[in-house]
């Protein structure tokens, strides 16, 4: 069973990237505070871009960096115009900064709208290593999705 992990995309990247191109989404690493491989528990979509952002709040499952650990919940908030893609019961690959104490939302990147598919079986091998190498291979797609697999993630 694959698992839907998704990297959202609050700023937009400025990393390296090939003449005319956006970075690979590695570049997403060293912007974010926390990653975390995470099951949604709960989503708010009831305010539009204008009320302000999406809410939610996930479990982590699996810390890659940063001051989250596995089993610990916390809440987090998306900008509007991301849409309603987040779905209770989800496990995501989420890209957070803070956005004050104990607040956190996820890190936008324009070039990184995609939602990105896990197998479960690789969800162990995920670290920020591993993650790079994977990620450092794609290109941020203009819509779509990607499946990150055990073989990428070696």
């Amino acid at each position: 069973m694959r698992i839907i992990a998704s990297i959202a995309a609050a700023q937009v990247l400025t990393g390296p990237g090939v003449a005319g191109q956006p970075p690979n989404l590695a570049s997403l690493i060293p912007e974010a505070e926390v990653i975390v491989v995470a099951e949604i528990a709960d989503t708010n979509y009831s305010r539009t871009p204008t009320d302000g952002p999406m809410t939610a709040r996930a479990r982590v499952l699996a810390a890659v960096s940063g001051r989250l650990r596995r089993d610990q919940s916390f809440g987090f908030t998306e900008t509007a115009w991301v849409g309603p893609s987040y779905r209770r019961g989800e496990v995501r690959i989420l890209f957070l900064e803070s956005a004050g104490p104990n607040s956190w939302r996820i890190l936008s990147n324009l070039n990184a709208k995609a939602d990105f598919f896990v197998e479960r079986d690789a969800i162990p091998r995920v670290n920020v290593n591993s993650l790079r190498r994977a990620l450092e291979k794609l290109r941020a797609p203009a819509s779509g999705t990607v499946v990150l697999t055990q073989d990428m993630l070696k």
